[in-house]
């Protein structure tokens, strides 16, 4: 279960983390069409980059911890 764990955090910081960081970067002009359409499909953002760009972080994760641990 443990080296599930790992691959898993990895991947849901990733996931949440890269639309929070996009919009931060975006939003340092609040009044700007990025900042408000960012703020409008963030909720469709976190899910969607939750799974995909997540998943990938996961997956990549999980394959290099595998090939550093002994058999």
């Amino acid at each position: 279960m443990r080296k599930l764990a790992v691959p898993l955090l990895v991947g849901a910081i990733v996931g949440v983390g890269y639309p929070l960081v996009d919009l931060a970067l975006s939003c340092r002009v609040p009044d700007s069409e990025a900042c408000v359409w960012g703020k409008a499909y963030l909720p469709l953002t976190l899910g969607l980059s939750l799974l995909v760009l997540g998943g990938l972080a996961a997956l990549v994760t999980h394959a290099l911890l595998r090939r550093r641990s002994p058999p």
